[in-house]
Parts: C-alpha cells; sequence; structure tokens
C-alpha cells in the first residue's frame, strides 16, 4: 500500500514501514485518525452559524473567513456583527432573488444559542392515568344501607357520594368481609365488638372502631375503608395535536364516566397551551389519578430531528461542539506533545552526551522536579492568573518533559561512546552539531514511538482540566465542558454518552497507531517463543 514511496527510503526504514503495514490495525488507526484530523481543521467551512458566501448589493461576501458589519448590508450605521439568519429573512434578502446567502453543510455554530421557538418537536400529550391511594368513609344503618358518605364514591364507580345515598353497602363490586358484616350486627345490638380491620379480595381494606354497649343502640354505625395505590397499575398513553389517541388508549379509558372523559379532554385542550394540575376521576376499580405533560424545550433538550446529538445548556448543538472539539484537541495535544518532547529531548541530550557531573546533577534536579504536583500547579495558576492556551501549553510542557528525557538520556549515553562519533570528535566537528546531527537521528526511536501514546496522555489531560474547570479558555468547545455539564445534570445522557465515544474513539486510534510503531521499530515485540 505504501508502493512507491518505500521505495525511495533507505533498507532500514523500508523494513519497519512494512512491519508497521502488516498491522492492519494500526495502518488503518492512522488513516482514520489523520482523516479525522484533516477534516476537523474545515470544521468553520462545515459546521458554521455563518454563511460560506453572501451575494449582496451586487458583490460577493465571505463571513467565514473575513469579518463584516451589519451595516454592509443593511445600510444602516450599525457596526455590529450581523446575525445573518434574521438578516436573510429580513426584505433586502426575502424579496430580491439577486441576493442570497450559501450555508454550510451543517447551519449551525459552536456557540451559538438557540432560542426554545427554532426546536422543532412534535406536539403531543402524555396522559398518565394511575390508581391514587382512597380513603373513604360511610355511614350504614341497621338495614345494610349507605345513609352518609365521604369519598366512597370512587369505591362503588359512582361520580358523586350523592349518588351513594340509600344503596346497599355489601354489592358485587365491593364485598364486605364477613368478620366487619357480623361486628357491624353486633353494635346494632349493641353488644361490644373490639376494633377491627379486614382486608377482601379487591385490596379494600374495612376497619371499624372499639364499641361499648350504651343506654341504647345506634341508629348508624360508622365503617373506615382504604385501598393502597398499586402503581404497577398505572397506564400512559399519547394524544396527538388534534386530542386523538395515538395507538390505542388507555385499558381504564372505557371504564370513566362520560362527565369525567368530558372533563379529562377539557383538561388535556388546556394542558396543550399550558400546564395543567392533575386530575381525579373514579372508576369501577377505584380512584385514578389523570396527569397531562406536554414535552416543552428546556436546555438542555435531548436530541432531535435537526439536532440528532442534542443540546447543551445552552441550547448550543452538541454535535457541532463535540466536531469542533475534536480539532481542538487533536491540534492542541500535537502541539503540547512537540512543545514537551523538545524539551525533554534538548535536556536529555545534554545529559546523556556529556555526562559525568553534568549527567548527575541534572538527574538530581530531575527527580527534584518530578515529585512537584502538575494538577496542584495548574489548578493554582488557573486560579491565579485564569485559564488560557498559552498558560495550559507552558504548565504542561514545563512538567511533562521528563519520561522522554530518560529515554533519550539512556539513548545518548549509548550512542556516544560509538565509532561514527568517535570519527565526528576526531575530525573537529563542533559537540552540538555531533548532538543533534550526528547522534540525535540516530535516537529518535523513543521519540517515535512514544508519541502516539503521549498524544493520548495529552488529550487526557486535556479533558480532565477541562472537566474540572481549570483548563482551556470559557467557551472553547471541549469534550470536559460537555462531560462537566452532564455530571451537573445526569439526565441528560446525551451530555456525556456523545463526549464520551469521541474521547474514546481518538484514544483507541492512537493507542492502536502506537501499537503499530513500536512493533516497526522493535519487532521483539511482536515476536513469539516456539
Amino acid at each position: 500500500m505504501f508502493g512507491r514511496f518505500i521505495q525511495i527510503l533507505d533498507p532500514n526504514t523500508r523494513r519497519r514501514l512494512r512491519r508497521f503495514g502488516d498491522i492492519k490495525r494500526a495502518q488503518w488507526s492512522l488513516f482514520i485518525l489523520l482523516g479525522i484530523f484533516l477534516i476537523s481543521l474545515f470544521a468553520n467551512f462545515i459546521a458554521n452559524e455563518k454563511p460560506l458566501m453572501v451575494k449582496a448589493n451586487g458583490s460577493l461576501y465571505f463571513p467565514v473567513i473575513k469579518f463584516y458589519p451589519e451595516s454592509e448590508f443593511t445600510g444602516s450605521n450599525l457596526k455590529t456583527r450581523p446575525r445573518y439568519k434574521e438578516l436573510e429573512k429580513l426584505p433586502p434578502f426575502a424579496d430580491k432573488e439577486e441576493n442570497w446567502m450559501l450555508w454550510p453543510l451543517i447551519p449551525y455554530g459552536p456557540e451559538e444559542s438557540l432560542d426554545t421557538d427554532q426546536i422543532e418537536i412534535d406536539t403531543t400529550l402524555t396522559v398518565t392515568l394511575e390508581p391514587a391511594e382512597q380513603l373513604a368513609t360511610v355511614e350504614v344503618d341497621a338495614k345494610g344501607l349507605i345513609q352518609r358518605s365521604r369519598g366512597a364514591a370512587g369505591f362503588y364507580g359512582r361520580q358523586s357520594d350523592v349518588e351513594l345515598r340509600r344503596q346497599p353497602l355489601v354489592t358485587d363490586g365491593v364485598p364486605v368481609p364477613v368478620e366487619i358484616q357480623e361486628a357491624v350486627a353486633k353494635q346494632f345490638k349493641n353488644e361490644p365488638t373490639a376494633a377491627l380491620s379486614v382486608e377482601n379480595e379487591e385490596g379494600i381494606s374495612f376497619s371499624l372502631r372499639e364499641y361499648s354497649p350504651r343506654s341504647r343502640a345506634p341508629r348508624l354505625v360508622r365503617l373506615s375503608m382504604e385501598r393502597r395505590a398499586n402503581l404497577d397499575a398505572s397506564e400512559t398513553a399519547i394524544m396527538d395535536e388534534e386530542l386523538g389517541w395515538i395507538g390505542d388508549p388507555p385499558t381504564q379509558w372505557e371504564k370513566i364516566g362520560e362527565a369525567d372523559r368530558s372533563e379529562v379532554m377539557f383538561r388535556a385542550k388546556e394542558a396543550m397551551i399550558v400546564p395543567q394540575e392533575p386530575i381525579s376521576v373514579s372508576s369501577p376499580d377505584g380512584k385514578l389519578l389523570v396527569s397531562f405533560d406536554r414535552e416543552t424545550v428546556e436546555f438542555p433538550f435531548r436530541p432531535v430531528k435537526s439536532h440528532l446529538m442534542g443540546l447543551d445548556n445552552s441550547g448550543r448543538d452538541v454535535g457541532v461542539r463535540i466536531f469542533y472539539a475534536t480539532r481542538t484537541a487533536l491540534l492542541f495535544g500535537v502541539i503540547l506533545v512537540i512543545f514537551t518532547f523538545a524539551i525533554g529531548v534538548f535536556l536529555g541530550a545534554i545529559q546523556g552526551y556529556f555526562g559525568g557531573k553534568t549527567d548527575m546533577f541534572g538527574q538530581r534536579l530531575t527527580e527534584i522536579w518530578e515529585s512537584m504536583p502538575f494538577l496542584l500547579i495548574m489548578i493554582l495558576l488557573s486560579s491565579i492568573y485564569g485559564r488560557s492556551f498559552l498558560l495550559l501549553g507552558l504548565v504542561y510542557g514545563v512538567f511533562n518533559w521528563i519520561g522522554i528525557s530518560y529515554y533519550i538520556r539512556a539513548e545518548f549515553l549509548r550512542l556516544r561512546k560509538l565509532p561514527f562519533v568517535e570519527a565526528a570528535r576526531v575530525m573537529g566537528i563542533g559537540r552540538w552539531k555531533i548532538m543533534f546531527r550526528h547522534i540525535f537521528p540516530n535516537a529518535l526511536v523513543p521519540v517515535i514511538t512514544f508519541f502516539p501514546f503521549s498524544l493520548v496522555g495529552a488529550i487526557f489531560m486535556l479533558t480532565a482540566l477541562d472537566y474540572l474547570g481549570f483548563g482551556l479558555p470559557p467557551g472553547t468547545p471541549s469534550w470536559g465542558n460537555l462531560l462537566d455539564q452532564g455530571q451537573v445534570q445526569p439526565y441528560a445522557w446525551w451530555l456525556i454518552l456523545y463526549p464520551s465515544i469521541a474521547l474514546f474513539i481518538v484514544s483507541l486510534l492512537g493507542i492502536f497507531i502506537g501499537e503499530g510503531v513500536r512493533a516497526a521499530f522493535d519487532p521483539r515485540t511482536n515476536s513469539k517463543l516456539e
């Protein structure tokens, strides 16, 4: 696959490239990661709230590349940043075909906060019917007829307590336990009874207070009735904008009385406009609590058709911010690693080449510097000076060069006594030229091998600092910022899922590339004993 390019290289490099190409996952990971990186470099032309090109007043404008004040298009004296989406709706563009705007593939920017009325969602209403806990009291006469009722209508499937007047207490729908009936009969005979509570097969609990004989038998006996709510029996159905059921209506719907159904439909119509409080209705199975829930747009908002990865807590498209954050992570990660490696290579080369006291003194300073807590210092400096690219790059560079310096020092200690170095000294070549023109090219194996792994580490560090709030400047799209929002609002699963997937994919590709590079430069890592 490397073809002609391989032929122009030296044999040793060709062997390494062939070994790298033999590890297909490393080869494809390299192509995919380079593709992601190259595409992300053109993020401004792929996803932006500014048009790529504007034709107005007989001239062409390129807002993605250059800033134009609003006066350039409207003729006003306003020098502010134009809102192109609103500008497109004005008469100079809406009424004139010669004026137009060419938008990117994704017409949303990483810092564009959308209004709630810009999010298109289906207008539906979720209706939930759930059994409610019922408490009631009834007073019955000696014939077993209900004379007074408070809240018992729902037990008998009636609309109001008035309908229960002079109705029998014991019915097929509400069987009263025999123990309760016998205790009631004793009280009417003015006989003593103990406090009693019995539950029937319908789940209705009947309670009777303790009774002591009086001068004459009571005219009425009071019973308490209780039915606990069975939350497993709750039902949910959805209504469309015309208040028609989407799918089958709840099974309890036909059991509700006509008056209650009319009340539910009236409340549902009102709920399409303003939120409504739950209402209670009666059914043969007991009292039901009907609640209405119409989805409203509140940020962060779930994924919808025009925003497949949802929106964050400021109404910004999560997919667009992840796209831009990928560019930031890769570009800034590469810069951080190069800066770190430059320091580590320089200091490691000095220690390894000169050796002796220089090496010993340098190693002691390195050990002292290594013991300093990078994260705490980064947090302290960010708190004092604020977050910035320069501060992050500087602190990361001066604290993370130690690892590569060890390997470069070891390579220089090994190579400085070889014949080609001694020959260069005899020829009178200067120390710095010997170090960086003759020795360093032969000591590149650790640099090349560790670069992919260091890049993954830098990206993880950048994400972690952004998550903690001590990384990139505010407003910069980053995976860590989205993960931080997801922690604050855990119901917004899209703020955690999609950034995590992006971080996982980039890290996995980097690790596969590092594995292939290590095998290419050290074939022993890919060998087996037989």
